[in-house]
């Protein structure tokens, strides 16, 4: 299906923006010159060779955009100062109102892409409209926002013909494989919240309410479970939207103009910042009156019996539902105890970017899986409650575990990708371009996996919500290597670890917990522009894990590494054994907790029933 929002004659326009190949060509048949200026972030239009397809983030060299991305801590602790100022503004409003700045860097970071002419002359901008995901359609940059002023500005819309999208499953894994990693305390989880959701709320005294699961948090759960304390998932009740009072939201935006004004200012167009800043207060009041509404949803905990004493267990409390819910049960007495989701905070460089979103920030007590964890969140600026370690979930721990049927005929080396890209709406972490990310993987692929003796499982980053219209060209570069099998079903790793001998990854994501704990041979690049590790994970990485640097020359020693006789480099890892010992200590779990579920609830208990 094709649909034109305006009547536009495309041979009038020599640049244009697109981020879809197909599009494109639906474009070129209704009169677009094929010589017209193509303007693009996505690496699959600017891998084809077509010479009139520029890179339109080529202006963000590796220093602008470290600049651009280490200021975003700072910048966001200054405007929540502002904010928590300001009269009869709470923590969690502080809290949404500074994310909505945050997220905001993502159309900056578009905006300073474009010219003084792009403001005055003829620009034609070929959106797309497609399945992108649980997140809805987010393929397309902010054109039509940053340029709306421009007269000769003019936006037409293509619906995607290859539109199909799929999510995160398990199709494929086996039942048993599922028991294998979600083991036995998932069961009596499951059991446990239906048999007691049979009850009247007050039947029990004490009652942990259960919301946005986690693995620790599910272990958490069964064991407070079975000290006779009722879990009790919770949902949100639907309400009509409250809208924000104009006079605070007035008062918010005026206590961090000056900081929001020299912000933007300072990478785009002089006139180019007042719509800037329009777009961002309005993106500010668009959140908090979605803030109000979530909490309208959970306003009848105010009103449930006191009777019985209540805590509300959980996951992602930094998100603006979990600052709803947060600040609902802060009102009503509740206690929130939050869980940590996964291992990046204490092993990322580049994670303070974030900071605003720590789950610290929202709960009273947040559970970690480490000392690092703990001590990193304590920091926070935005901080709220204790962080307390307990150590990693039984379900990371069991990655290691044999299935219940073996297959030897599995590649030895599986490559976990953590190439995913940005497009318009994950945050940065990152001092390079999503084309440069992809050219990085491509040179990975060619010159490291394709040249092994070896079979190699290519496992791309399972993405959920859709960054671009068109197939990644990472996949047609994995396509052209024989040894190289490309699993393309969005399955989750975990499942699939036991399979192969040799496990590789790059960049400081949860994953590489993952992978060490498995006990599987572990090669990590470190990606000095991307997700790099921090200096004591770094020191302590190098002598746990096989670890290489993408600098000069990188590409023939890991090659050469990898090359090596699998037996051997088994061999080699086992002399790792007591250095990557204290890795996992320090970075991934407390070594004295051997049940984290069962040493949270003991938190809980003690604190609080």
């Amino acid at each position: 299906m094709e649909n034109i929002t305006q009547n536009v004659d495309f041979s009038k326009y020599s640049n244009v923006f697109c981020d879809s190949m197909e599009a494109l060509e639906w474009a070129y048949k209704q009169g677009l010159p094929y010589d017209a200026m193509v303007r693009t972030s996505s690496p699959a239009m600017l891998w084809s060779k077509n010479p009139y397809i520029v890179h339109i983030e080529s202006c963000w060299d590796v220093g602008r955009m470290r600049k651009f991305q280490e200021t975003i801590k700072s910048f966001s602790e200054e405007v929540y100062d502002n904010i928590i100022s300001v009269k009869n503004v709470t923590h969690e409003e502080s809290l949404c109102v500074t994310q909505a700045t945050v997220f905001f860097h993502r159309l900056l970071f578009k905006a300073a892409c474009l010219t003084e002419e792009d403001l005055v002359e003829p620009r034609l901008f070929i959106r797309v409209e497609g399945d992108g995901g649980p997140g809805g359609n987010r393929m397309n940059s902010p054109w039509d926002k940053l340029l709306i002023n421009n007269s000769k500005y003019r936006t037409v819309t293509y619906t995607l013909n290859n539109d199909k999208w799929n999510i995160l499953t398990t199709k494929g894994v086996s039942l048993l494989n599922r028991i294998r990693i979600g083991g036995v305390e998932t069961l009596i989880y499951r059991i446990l919240i239906k048999f007691m959701s049979k009850f009247p709320n007050n039947f029990f005294r004490k009652q942990v309410l259960i919301y946005n699961e986690s693995e620790l948090l599910i272990e958490t759960a069964t064991a407070l479970a079975l000290n006779g304390i009722q879990i009790r998932e919770i949902k949100p009740n639907i309400e009509n939207i409250i809208l924000t009072n104009k006079d605070q939201l007035s008062a918010i935006k005026k206590s961090i103009f000056f900081t929001v004004n020299r912000r933007i200012k300072g990478w785009v167009e002089h006139d180019l910042v007042s719509q800037c800043e329009e777009i961002l207060f309005q993106n500010i009041e668009d959140r908090l009156n979605y803030f109000l509404k979530l909490r309208a949803q959970w306003k009848y905990l105010l009103n449930e019996s006191k009777q019985n004493k209540k805590v509300l267990l959980i996951n992602a409390s930094g998100s603006i539902k979990g600052l709803a819910i947060s600040s609902i049960c802060r009102e009503s007495g509740i206690a929130v105890v939050s869980t940590q989701h996964g291992v990046t905070k204490e092993i990322c460089a580049t994670h303070g970017e974030v900071s605003i979103l720590n789950e610290i920030n929202a709960s009273d007590i947040f559970l970690t899986f480490n000392s690092q964890c703990k001590k990193i969140s304590e920091l926070s600026h935005f901080l709220r409650g204790t962080a307390y370690s307990v150590g990693i979930s039984a379900r990371h721990l069991r990655t290691g575990m044999p299935r219940f049927v073996q297959n030897n005929d599995n590649a030895p080396i599986a490559y976990i990708s953590t190439n995913l890209y940005r497009g318009n709406l994950g945050v940065f972490n990152t001092w390079e371009t999503d084309y440069d990310r992809a050219k990085n993987e491509h040179f990975l692929i060619n010159n490291v996996f394709g040249r092994l003796p070896h079979k190699v499982l290519y496992k791309p980053y399972p993405e959920e919500n859709r960054r671009y219209a068109d197939l990644d060209p990472i996949v047609r570069t994995v396509l052209t290597k024989e040894n190289i099998d490309l699993f393309n079903t969005k399955v989750d790793m975990r499942y699939l670890l036991d399979r192969h001998r040799i496990l590789v990854t790059s960049e400081a994501t949860s994953t590489v917990s993952w992978l060490a704990i498995s006990g599987k041979p572990v090669v990590f690049i470190n990606h000095k522009n991307t997700s790099p590790l921090t200096k004591s994970a770094y020191n302590s990485f190098s002598k746990g894990l096989f670890l290489f640097d993408d600098k000069k020359g990188f590409h023939e020693k890991l090659r050469n590494f990898l090359s090596l006789p699998i037996d051997e480099i088994e061999k080699l890892w086992e002399k790792k054994k007591d250095d990557r010992k204290h890795m996992i200590n320090q970075f991934f779990t407390s070594s004295c907790n051997k049940d984290a579920g069962r040493v949270a609830a003991k938190i809980i208990l003690n604190k609080y029933f």
